[in-house]
């Protein structure tokens, strides 16, 4: 079959196709990636150091696959610009696979020793493909899945002196970053011109087309710093949607709160009208906790490693 493939062009209206076609191929996608709406979308808005550090970003770090007809089959991406890479396929378009795999060996290679895709249980063929080019598992974690259209497990009650705001009616940036920043960068509080630098592009991604300012959620305490939060990005095409940015500061850790939150997310996606929720979890505390929220099913994927190059 003929098949063409070009570098992604910002000015060719590139964003938008790779996001309708995430929409379009969702059911696909959802079992055949660890890929959704949000995490395209987080791509281009998520402005982080290493991002802006590059210039036209995502004219680097993507490549787009069209059939004999002028419509998309695929892509190939990285999140980072790193050694990690994704390669999407629509359905009837997985013997691509190895073509934008060889692609990525070409173009990409040089970045790391060791380029890393992530690759869901169901891709058995996608996976023989890697293990011919030597790639090796390293990593796995899980996907669970909440059914919106059924009754939530009861709200977890908050300490007193702590209540869960949203970014539509408290906007504090700065502390959302501050929250962010202890608890998944695990080091020193940054500096006043460390956050100051940050919160200049830090509300980039709240200008992205799904951001949903309702479902950016922080638990306050008394004195105004946010302990814990979550956002959900959201597919309202497919009315699901993936719960991120799960965290909570150290210094509040193992009292609820993400608990909390998680589920004030999950009642307003469901009042919203939305049918699935997901959220993926790494360590063994996220697990823990992810699975005792009342979710309906789960999936397992895995990080493969290639060879040193």
């Amino acid at each position: 079959m003929k098949t063409t493939h070009r570098h992604y062009a910002e000015e060719l209206g590139d964003f938008h196709r790779l996001c309708r076609f995430t929409t379009a191929n969702e059911d696909h996608l959802r079992a055949h990636s660890t890929w959704c709406l949000g995490r395209v979308v987080d791509w281009k808005y998520g402005l982080y150091d290493n991002k802006l550090a590059v210039a036209g970003f995502c004219d680097k770090n993507a490549c787009l696959w069209f059939d004999a007809f002028g419509e998309m089959a695929g892509f190939a991406i990285s999140e980072s610009g790193d050694e990690g890479f994704a390669i999407l396929t629509g359905e009837g378009y997985r013997f691509l696979f190895e073509e934008m795999l060889q692609w990525v060996f070409e173009h990409w290679g040089h970045r790391d020793p060791r380029l890393s895709i992530e690759i869901t249980e169901r891709q058995t063929w996608e996976i023989g493909v890697l293990e011919r080019y030597v790639f090796q598992r390293v990593a796995s974690f899980l996907t669970r899945c909440f059914d919106l259209t059924q009754p939530l497990p009861e709200r977890s009650p908050l300490e007193p002196g702590f209540t869960i705001v949203d970014m539509a009616t408290h906007p504090d940036l700065r502390a959302q970053r501050i929250l962010r920043a202890d608890a998944f960068g695990g080091a020193s509080p940054l500096t006043e011109e460390e956050l100051r630098r940050q919160l200049e592009f830090y509300n980039h991604a709240q200008q992205g087309p799904i951001y949903h300012p309702q479902c950016d959620l922080c638990v306050m305490a008394e004195d105004g710093r946010f302990v814990s939060g979550c956002e959900a990005l959201i597919d309202a095409r497919n009315a699901i949607a993936d719960i991120e940015r799960i965290c909570t500061h150290s210094g509040f850790r193992r009292r609820g709160f993400a608990r909390a939150v998680i589920q004030e997310c999950l009642y307003r996606l469901q009042e919203m009208g939305l049918r699935r929720a997901y959220i993926t979890g790494y360590s063994p505390a996220a697990l823990a906790l992810y699975g005792s929220l009342g979710h309906t099913s789960e999936s397992t994927s895995y990080v493969y490693e290639g060879p040193v190059r």
